[in-house]
């Protein structure tokens, strides 16, 4: 008996550790405007070949509701039933002026706005979420999943990755991608955003931003590209 109630003894507390890690468990608002250059942007060229990719296991956000991937972990499970990712109301969001302004300039278009709560862990246990936003899109046919047989792209990068959206009637998107917060000493952001343009013989082409930056809660941070833009606030 003696033995019994020294095991329970040591037992116990470890039973109570996944609720004080969850209660432990830091939970940020993440608001997010991205934009696009409406004016000329001095006669850049970009590469037609080159095709939208991102991690295949995301968080899909949008704003009439997110959904995980079917290997998502119980932790991210637990966090989406306690009303992770999901869009938060207008009067959350701290940049409407801004990007109202940015509107009214004639110089930017918005392409994607909203605002939401999420965990933040350290990035090998983080999901991306993936967002979409701007102009609806007819399908691309260059965009078959069968290209991967004519990219660089191992076997075993194909299953990490996909190019986006396939073509089974699912509507396409100016702007889509993923993007990675975590959090160690200081929060990371990790976009891999792509925006479609059409040259002037009607070709469809795509370019991305990917700068990982390093920044600090409640701080606005801005990441630029010739095409447009990324403007970001996270905060407890």
């Amino acid at each position: 008996m003696t033995r019994w109630i020294m095991l329970l003894a040591v037992l116990a507390p470890l039973a109570f550790m996944p609720a004080q890690a969850h209660a432990e468990e830091r939970w940020f608002q993440v608001e997010m405007l991205v934009f696009a250059r409406t004016q000329n942007t001095g006669g850049e060229h970009w590469r037609l070949d080159v095709r939208p990719e991102y991690p295949r296991d995301h968080v899909r956000y949008r704003t009439s509701g997110a959904s995980l991937p079917d290997n998502a972990s119980n932790p991210d499970r637990q966090a989406l039933r306690q009303g992770a990712w999901q869009a938060l109301p207008d009067d959350r969001l701290s940049l409407t002026n801004m990007r109202q302004q940015m509107e009214r300039s004639g110089e930017y278009r918005s392409l994607f706005h909203s605002s939401w709560r999420q965990p933040m862990r350290e990035r090998d246990q983080t999901l991306p979420v993936h967002i979409q936003g701007g102009r609806e899109l007819p399908p691309d046919p260059a965009l078959y999943r069968s290209s991967f047989s004519d990219s660089s792209f191992s076997d075993s990068d194909a299953d990490t990755y996909d190019e986006a959206p396939p073509l089974d009637g699912s509507p396409q998107y100016e702007l889509q991608g993923t993007l990675n917060l975590s959090v160690s000493r200081f929060l990371h952001i990790d976009p891999n955003l792509w925006f479609t343009r059409v040259d002037r013989d009607n070709q469809r082409y795509y370019v991305n931003i990917d700068q990982s930056r390093r920044m600090r809660s409640d701080e606005l941070h801005y990441i630029d590209h010739p095409l447009f833009g990324i403007i970001v606030k996270v905060t407890r």
